[in-house]
């Protein structure tokens, strides 16, 4: 590379103005910034020869931007907190936000705020909002730096090369999020990819997947939780089916603990399905639900995508079809799963990995 790319001294500007009327709230965005951010990267290596930056084993960007949404609320709860359709407690809950998930306001009367989160929009008390400048405050120190896959599907990679097809781990479909774990973008002399961003894949066996996936297949930048939705499929599920997703959703954010079993101090991807049919007042070993995914993948009742209900199990695998991952279906071809160290539990496309086998424990 002719010249490095230097970091220079992060300026940071917070401008949060707060204007509470029964019309709408204001505020304005923050922003975090440094040279340049991973989203921009393109921009910057236009300025550069592509065979000079595959002679470089790093390229180093300590920078990205984190823009602060106007208007920004995060949920000040222990747990979660309802979304109302509309301004008080007597109406229906058509919504969840768990702790440190983010809305952006629209409007607040009558100590209720109108906030969009997700695929829901609704109403939560301003009493379990950081709104504001708190809220602004709060949204910048629990961001989660993520790259998200912009392509049908991009591979992750062991090693940061495509000149082999044995180096791959997994592919991921379009709109999944993978932790990033590195500011650094990895160069190397590929003729598939120069760039490479390095991330985190579900955990396995108490061991968390590092990979490495092409930079011109995601987009990198700052994230927050949003809203779960109760969803039509599932209110007209069997009760059973419909408790066990509404409980399962106020997990979201629960810390990856290998082992674990537990929805307070933390669950692995097995341990979550576990705990979460055991809160519902399901007997476990009245299903014969064993506690590991490769167990429970050979168990239960096999069902496919055309007749999987909510509350059923998908399974995932390794390159070679080994059961490694499990999640419970929510309904709208929607997972929730804990994932790993860097995210914990939350819901992804239900084919956002390979399918190994689907089950069904419930009537």
């Amino acid at each position: 590379m002719k010249q490095a790319i230097r970091k220079v001294t992060t300026a940071m500007t917070i401008a949060a103005i707060l204007v509470c009327t029964s019309q709408a709230v204001t505020t304005k965005a923050e922003e975090i910034k440094e040279e340049t951010s991973l989203a921009g990267l393109s921009k910057v290596l236009e300025q550069y020869n592509s065979e000079d930056i595959a002679n470089k084993s790093e390229t180093t960007l300590l920078s990205s931007q984190i823009s602060i949404p106007e208007n920004i609320a995060i949920a000040k709860c222990n747990d979660y907190v309802n979304i109302r359709e509309k301004a008080g407690t007597s109406y229906n809950i058509i919504g969840i936000l768990t702790k440190d998930s983010y809305g952006i306001v629209l409007e607040v009367t009558d100590g209720w705020a109108k906030i969009q989160s997700g695929l829901v929009t609704g109403y939560v008390s301003t009493d379990y909002l950081y709104m504001g400048a708190e809220g602004a405050q709060k949204a910048r120190e629990i961001a989660s730096l993520l790259a998200t896959v912009t392509a049908n599907s991009v591979n992750v990679r062991k090693e940061p090369s495509t000149l082999t097809k044995d180096n791959i781990i997994e592919e991921v479909v379009k709109g999944e999020d993978l932790p990033v774990l590195s500011a650094e973008v990895v160069a190397k002399n590929d003729p598939g990819a120069v760039l490479w961003v390095k991330v985190a894949l579900d955990d396995s066996e108490g061991e968390e997947v590092v990979g490495y996936v092409a930079k011109d297949y995601v987009e990198v930048g700052y994230k927050w939780k949003t809203a779960s939705k109760v969803d039509v499929e599932v209110a007209n599920s069997s009760p059973i089916r419909y408790n066990l997703v509404n409980e399962s959703k106020k997990y979201i954010g629960l810390r990856y603990v290998w082992g674990g079993t537990s929805l307070t101090t933390g669950a692995d991807c097995s341990g979550f399905v576990w705990a979460v049919y055991k809160k519902c007042g399901l007997n476990v070993s009245s299903l014969n639900l064993p506690r590991t995914s490769s167990e429970m993948a050979r168990g239960g009742n096999k069902v496919t995508s055309a007749t999987i209900k909510p509350g059923d199990l998908v399974f995932y695998g390794d390159s070679k079809g080994r059961v490694n991952h499990v999640a419970m279906y929510i309904g709208n071809n929607q997972v929730i799963h804990e994932s790993g160290r860097k995210t914990g539990c939350k819901i992804s496309n239900m084919y956002y990995r390979k399918v190994v086998t689907m089950r069904s424990y419930l009537q």
